[in-house]
């Protein structure tokens, strides 16, 4: 049997009677006990500070994500294009393209000039003897410049062109004839300005009449007759790329339209993203919850308080990158009501997309795409939210400073539990070994008692009789 929690003085039938044993682990606890409890309860106050915390920062990254959706130009989509020639103009449109109607007819191609040397037996056959020669280059009349040909043979000869990095590209091309089938085909840049003379030292090798001549691009947009050296025009119509691809059968019809939706929904997913935000603040802030687990788990904390006021001042506030007569949220139908509920007029945002959807889109954005996190440029209502909640929620912001120190409260209560359970241990023992000496001692002097009044007894006995 385990004499761990037995009187063992009681249990020989001695002492005075009292559960010494009780009477040592009650005074442990009337000690003990109380500072045990304030421990805990600061103990249970850090652990549920950390889940608050965390559910913070989990409630701030939903909220950044929900303005990442609208914080690059490219999230309010593109144009859609339709060309009534697909065939002849392919049209291509960016975020910054205005809805409108164009017509385009192309008159004339953008063409380089292309010119072929004469014959050769054989692709890899020596036409200087072993000897490297140069080629002279003049383009549209300018001054000439040297290509060195260490291999004197037609692929020899075409890999020099192509290294010598002078805007021409050469190939060898075998062709019908039975005796000099191999020709190099030389072909330089399109436009206008790109024609050239190419002449070798060599005398086994002329460039003939050229087999293309170099000309400008002719079109006429919108009734402007524009000239360009390429087939790819991107510089006539803002936000959009005109690739001339064959002559247009008369003008072009090219309409540009766009689908507000897919921003309308992102907006509006913003503004429900912002309440489950606020109310998961106000479920933290408020010690009367009863949300479990969170309920009030940052009643008192400041750091709601400046967080909140953060991000309410960014929202209420007007946009970094104002645009036109859209300048903030309000203008397109965001706003507060006395309660910090985030609200949406839906009718007025259908009219700043369907009006001024550019200016919309640089008020969010600031116009631009794929922002860095670390640039000091104005990045717009929702590129600048998320930049402040991309700093909160590093590993040097507030929320990860805060966590430290209490996880740090955490293992320093925990310690301090450790070392009080250890006091009362020894406490008890010392408590235990009191009461048992005093118990022999009380259990001695019954004894004695007992002793004499069994001799007192017997003398008494004796003298009677």
């Amino acid at each position: 049997m385990s004499t761990s929690n037995v009187d063992l003085v009681k249990a020989l039938g001695a002492g005075s009677g009292v559960d010494t044993k009780a009477l040592a682990k009650g005074l442990v606890d009337a000690e003990g006990e109380p500072r045990k409890e304030a421990i805990n309860a600061k103990l249970t106050r850090s652990e549920t500070r950390i889940s608050g915390y965390a559910a913070l920062k989990y409630a701030l990254s939903q909220l950044g994500g929900a303005f990442e959706k609208l914080n690059d130009q490219s999230d309010f989509g593109t144009p859609t294009v339709s060309v009534n020639q697909s065939a002849a103009l392919s049209v291509t449109a960016t975020g910054s393209a205005q809805i409108a109607t164009h017509s385009v007819e192309v008159t004339r191609l953008a063409s380089a000039q292309r010119s072929a040397s004469g014959g050769f037996s054989g692709a890899s056959n020596a036409f200087n003897g072993g000897t490297g020669l140069s080629l002279s280059l003049s383009v549209h009349g300018g001054a000439p410049q040297t290509i060195a040909v260490t291999t004197d043979t037609p692929n020899g000869v075409a890999s020099a062109i192509n290294a010598a990095g002078l805007g021409l590209s050469a190939q060898v091309v075998r062709t019908d004839s039975s005796a000099t089938p191999y020709r190099i085909v030389v072909t330089g840049q399109t436009g206008g300005s790109q024609d050239f003379t190419l002449t070798s030292s060599a005398g086994g090798l002329a460039f003939a009449t050229p087999l293309a001549s170099a000309a400008d691009a002719q079109l006429t947009v919108n009734g402007l007759s524009i000239t360009r050296s390429s087939n790819s025009v991107n510089d006539v119509i803002d936000g959009v790329t005109l690739q001339l691809q064959t002559l247009t059968s008369g003008p072009a019809r090219v309409d540009l339209s766009r689908d507000t939706q897919s921003a309308k929904a992102s907006i509006t997913s913003l503004v429900s993203t912002y309440n489950d935000f606020n109310e998961t603040l106000k479920i933290l802030g408020d010690s009367g919850s009863d949300v479990e687990g969170l309920g009030g788990s940052l009643a008192g904390d400041s750091l709601l308080r400046t967080i909140r006021n953060q991000v309410r001042n960014l929202l209420v506030g007007n946009s970094s990158t104002p645009s036109g007569e859209v300048s903030a949220l309000r203008d397109v139908g965001i706003s507060f009501d006395r309660n910090g509920k985030m609200t949406l007029d839906a009718s007025k945002l259908d009219t700043a997309l369907a009006s001024k959807f550019s200016d919309v889109a640089q008020m969010f954005s600031a116009g631009t795409s794929n922002k860095s996190l670390f640039s000091p440029s104005p990045a717009g209502v929702a590129g600048d939210v998320v930049v402040a909640i991309d700093k909160l929620q590093r590993a040097t912001g507030l929320i990860a400073s805060q966590t430290e120190s209490a996880t740090r409260d955490v293992t320093k209560y925990k310690a301090q539990l450790t070392a009080l359970q250890e006091r009362m241990d020894k406490l008890l023992e010392n408590y235990t070994k009191q009461f048992a000496a005093m118990e022999s001692v009380v259990g001695n002097s019954n004894s004695l008692k007992t002793s004499l009044s069994s001799s007192f007894e017997a003398m008494m006995n004796s003298y009677k009789n």
